[in-house]
């Protein structure tokens, strides 16, 4: 039995034959999708713009609430001797194998963020100006904090110590409300540190000019001790000039040639002393500042208008994700796997009660809008 073919069936089946023909079905796909998505932020236009909305007002609000902060800048020239080879022997797998010149600036990184610099410089007092204000106030009352090992965190928090790898130079920088305080404590930063090198390193001229000290008091009251022992000798045995006694003649020659041989052993360690002292003079770093602490007069945080942006970006993509992952899960929910969505379903109620019951409330709200 043959089946009839009306003459409306015929030209539905021509024009769909013809626009097939004229329009991919992909692009078709493609079209459609496009629209939907378009559709589908249209309808959720005011929870994409109330959450972005939400966000950059809370973030203006927060950072309008956060003060202005000031950086004062001082920069350090290379000192010592420095192992060219470091980061090639570091690439190499050598690094243990380097050894840093104790009298190289490479240390004062460390120096600078050690705790002696560190506490000396959270035990002055400083004094500044802000507008028609002066302040007088320690750390302590900066920070807010009197206990030692928060005041260096906040101390570390607002200082940053950076030494360039190629040409060694050392910026060392300061950040507080302040521009004043900023530069004062950056300039009791470079006061620690010289004074870390001038009076309190240990560098081996230091070692050896201690250690010829101790030897050279030791040898000096050697000799006096000889030097009376043989004026005694002198005085007891009067005609020893002239004297023919060969005992009297031996102990003298004896004192005489050990008062000698201390003498002698003086006069060089005297001398090894005294080059010890230079090259002691000759270890000690030089604290070599480029530039001095300047005093700062632009902020240089917080970006207000950067932070502002961004957390805004951020918002609108999160709640375009949002409304995204929403839509998936109602056509996981109202398509061929709804089995699945509701097994999914139970499992996250269980697992995240709250979270559940606010996803239930936007599905109602979203129903009743419908």
């Amino acid at each position: 039995m043959s089946k009839r073919i009306t003459l409306e069936d015929a030209g539905d089946h021509i024009q769909g034959g013809m626009m097939r023909a004229n329009t991919p079905s992909a692009s078709q796909g493609s079209w459609i999708k496009i629209f939907d998505v378009a559709r589908l932020f249209l309808l959720k236009r005011y929870f994409v713009l109330g959450i972005t909305a939400s966000v950059m007002l809370a973030t203006a609000g927060w950072m309008l609430l956060k003060p202005n902060l000031y950086e004062s800048t001082a920069t350090i020239l290379p000192s010592g001797a420095t192992d060219r080879l470091a980061d090639l022997k570091s690439l190499a797998g050598l690094g243990g194998l380097t050894a840093t010149d104790e009298n190289s600036s490479e240390l004062f990184p460390s120096i600078i963020s050690s705790h002696l610099v560190m506490d000396a410089v959270l035990n002055r007092t400083y004094i500044w100006s802000a507008g028609d204000r002066t302040y007088t106030a320690r750390p302590a009352e900066y920070f807010d904090t009197d206990d030692p090992d928060e005041l260096r965190v906040e101390l570390a928090r607002a200082m940053n110590v950076h030494r360039d790898k190629k040409t060694g130079v050392i910026t060392v920088q300061v950040r507080t409300e302040y521009p004043q305080l900023s530069q004062q404590m950056l300039q009791a930063c470079l006061t620690g540190l010289e004074d870390f090198n001038l009076n309190k390193r240990r560098s081996q001229g230091k070692v050896n000019a201690a250690y010829l000290a101790r030897q050279l008091a030791e040898k000096k009251a050697e000799l006096q001790e000889a030097e009376i022992q043989l004026q005694q000798f002198q005085k007891v045995n009067r005609d020893w000039a002239v004297t023919s006694d060969p005992e009297i003649l031996t102990e003298l020659a004896r004192m005489q040639r050990d008062v000698e041989i201390k003498s002698k052993t003086y006069l060089f360690l005297t001398q090894e002393y005294e080059v010890a002292k230079l090259d002691a003079q000759k270890d000690i770093p030089i604290v070599r500042i480029l530039d001095q602490p300047g005093l700062p007069t632009k902020k240089v945080a917080p970006k207000r208008a950067l932070t502002v942006a961004v957390a805004t970006v951020m918002a609108f993509i999160a709640s375009v994700m949002a409304v995204m992952v929403g839509e998936i899960f109602r056509r996981m929910k109202d398509g061929p796997e709804q089995e699945s969505y509701r097994a999914f379903r139970s499992d996250f109620s269980r697992t995240f009660p709250r979270a559940n019951r606010v996803l239930a409330r936007l599905e109602r709200e979203e129903a009743a809008a419908t």
